[in-house]
C-alpha cells in the first residue's frame, strides 16, 4: 500500500485492501474501481493471490485446506466473475492467472496447494473457451520459486540461502506485462513457463 501511495501523486491509482475469498469485498473493490475510472477502464486482471501450507494431507487441517482453496482458486473465480461483465460489454480484456509448477505436477507435502493450482488450470482452460466471442484473452504463467514474502514465510532459512537463485518479482512482472501486450505471441488460452532467473 505504501508503494502505491508513493506513486499516487504521479499516476492516477487506487490502492485497496481486500480478502480475495470474500465476494462482498471483491465486488466492492471492483465497484470502487469502476466509480473512479469508469467501466471501460477494466482492461486487465492479474490473479496473483496465494498461500501455501507445507504439510502432509493427513496433517492438513480443514481450515488450512479451505484457506488454500479459497485464496488460490476461489479468489481467482470471484475476481474473474466480477470483471467479466465489464470486459464482455467492452469486448476486450486480458486475464492472467499466476500459477506454479505445482499446477503441473504434484509435490510432496503440498497437496492443498497443488490441488488449488491444478484447479486454476481447469478454470483458465474452460474460461478461455467461454470468452472467445468477446475478444478476451485468458493467459497463464507457470512460475518456479519467486523471491517473495510468501517464500520467506514458508521457509525462512531456505529463502535466505537461495533468494538470489530465485526469480525476482520484477522479472515476473515484466514477463506478465509482455504477455498482456504482445498479442501476436500470446493468444487466448496460451501459457508460459518461467522457472529460472
Amino acid at each position: 500500500m505504501k508503494e502505491i501511495e508513493n506513486v499516487n501523486n504521479q499516476v492516477n491509482t487506487l490502492g485497496l485492501k481486500c480478502d480475495v475469498s470474500v465476494s462482498s469485498q471483491v465486488n466492492s473493490l471492483i465497484q470502487l474501481s469502476v466509480d473512479k475510472f469508469g467501466s471501460e477502464s477494466i482492461d486487465i486482471l492479474v490473479n496473483n493471490a496465494g498461500v501455501v501450507f507445507d504439510k502432509k494431507l493427513v496433517d492438513t487441517s480443514e481450515d488450512e485446506w479451505d484457506q488454500t482453496i479459497d485464496t488460490n482458486l476461489k479468489g481467482a473465480y470471484l475476481f474473474t466473475k466480477a470483471v467479466l461483465p465489464h470486459m464482455i460489454k467492452n469486448r476486450s480484456g486480458v486475464i492472467v492467472n499466476v500459477n506454479s509448477g505445482a499446477g503441473k505436477a504434484g509435490f510432496i507435502d503440498l497437496s492443498s496447494y497443488c490441488a488449488s493450482k491444478f484447479g486454476l488450470v481447469g478454470l483458465a482452460e474452460s474460461l478461455a473457451l467461454e470468452v472467445v466471442p468477446y475478444d478476451i484473452r485468458v493467459l497463464t504463467i507457470f512460475l518456479g520459486q519467486v523471491a517473495t514474502k510468501m517464500w520467506q514465510d514458508y521457509d525462512y532459512d531456505y529463502y535466505e540461502k537461495n533468494k538470489n537463485k530465485m526469480l525476482s518479482p520484477q522479472k515476473v512482472a515484466a514477463k506478465i506485462i509482455e504477455m498482456i501486450f504482445d498479442t501476436k505471441h500470446y493468444r487466448n488460452g496460451d501459457s508460459l513457463e518461467l522457472y529460472y532467473p
